[in-house]
């Protein structure tokens, strides 16, 4: 419980006492009703409930303190520190050491960032790979990665430091020229503008490790314990990336699509059908950058699809790491989107710059042994801030199932 915590626990105490102050003063002198009885009541076990969070609080913060000294004290001995050589060197503490301490109870919270990158690139092990050691932040998006086959498919990834709403301005309507008769006047046609908001919604996991666990050295715990609250955040997110309605949540790629025809029946897709979202996509978002995505459901249907001379208009990758096509462009099958049945988005055919995702701040991993405490269990809690937006409507297009 942080210091922030147990302040708001001292605010709703007050607010409490006062309330039920207030209800003795306006009652003074009559007999309680049943309903301001009960309202009398509830106040007094609120306050006695809070009265216990701020002195689990306190404790917890007095715990915290004597750790610290006893740290102080264990160091003033000289050469029996327990600060890694790393920090000493060259006076950062590596993020294992980190999450060392957190689970031991020795620090309480940690933020983890994504590793630094200079001019190798980290993601092939020949150009730098082997050398750079991952952090918290990194295994977790690589578990979203895995989740979203979006998130890793060129769409434009923002990073914030903070999680404040920002604005992303957007052409709605492109300025259209004409043919114009000499000497003729020339016609007014601007381009209209609009944005969109990008937010930071919370994701969060908690994840219980027993202390006999955390005690087994053999055990890589901080690699266990990523694997889960990354495997929980990632899932959580990865949802939305895909089919987030919007609402009080990110706004997933195929919520952003525009309707670019509808399909034959209901869990049927024809090439006609692909064909009409093809050419209905405007020239100009026709490029590498544009595929098509779509859900296990409908590439069952679409792998199955001949030409007129019995040729599959499906086009397997014959090599890894290469991806299928269809009609040329490339394919991506994410397990988020929806399945092809009544009115669902199965098809989805975008130029992936157009959708936004955005991180805010880095993962924050907390740890505390009060919460099951009676399970003898330490509980490590992650957040992380995510939000996806549709910012070019017009290079965004689905094929809307019927």
């Amino acid at each position: 419980m942080s210091p922030i915590d147990i302040q708001k626990a001292f605010e709703d105490r007050l607010n409490a006492v006062h309330e039920l102050r207030k209800l003795a003063d306006e009652t003074r002198g009559s007999e309680l009703s049943a309903e301001e009885a009960a309202t009398m009541d509830a106040q007094n076990d609120a306050i006695d409930s809070l009265d216990e969070k701020i002195q689990t609080g306190l404790r917890s913060l007095r715990r915290d303190q004597e750790a610290a000294s006893a740290l102080d004290e264990f160091r003033s001995y000289g050469d029996l520190s327990i600060v890694p050589e790393t920090a000493k060197t060259d006076g950062k503490v590596d993020e294992s050491e980190m999450f060392r301490q957190l689970v031991s109870g020795e620090i309480r919270s940690y933020e983890s960032f994504a590793s630094e990158q200079r001019d190798l690139v980290k993601g092939t092990n020949s150009a730098g790979g082997f050398t750079v050691e991952s952090t918290m932040y990194d295994r977790i998006v690589q578990k979203l990665e895995d989740s979203s086959k979006i998130l890793d498919s060129g769409v434009t990834i923002l990073r914030t430091d903070r999680g404040e709403d920002i604005t992303v301005p957007k052409v709605t309507t492109t300025t259209v020229a004409a043919l114009t008769a000499e000497a003729a006047a020339i016609s007014e046609n601007d381009p209209v503008f609009g944005s969109e908001t990008v937010g930071a919604y919370k994701y969060s996991a908690l994840v219980q490790v027993s202390s006999e666990l955390l005690s087994d050295s053999s055990f890589n715990i901080s690699n266990f314990l990523a694997d889960q609250g990354g495997t929980a955040l990632g899932k959580a997110m990865a949802q939305d990336i895909a089919a987030g309605s919007g609402s009080s949540r990110p706004e997933g790629l195929a919520t952003a699509t525009t309707s670019f025809g509808t399909s034959a029946s209901a869990t049927t897709i024809t090439t006609a059908n692909i064909l009409e979202v093809l050419y209905t996509m405007p020239n100009q978002y026709k490029n590498a950058d544009t595929k098509w995505y779509m859900s296990p459901s409908a590439e069952r249907v679409i792998r199955s699809l001949q030409s007129t001379t019995n040729e599959f208009l499906w086009q397997p990758s014959m090599q890894g790491g290469v991806p299928s096509q269809l009609f040329g462009y490339e394919v991506v099958t994410d397990g988020f989107i929806d399945a092809a049945t009544s009115g669902k988005k199965a098809l989805l055919f975008c130029h992936a710059p157009s959708f936004f995702v955005r991180f805010a701040g880095g993962v924050s991993v907390e740890s505390s042994t009060d919460f099951a405490f009676a399970n003898d269990l330490v509980t490590i809690r992650f957040i992380m801030k995510m939000d996806s937006r549709g910012i070019d409507d017009n290079g965004l297009g689905r094929l809307t199932q019927a």
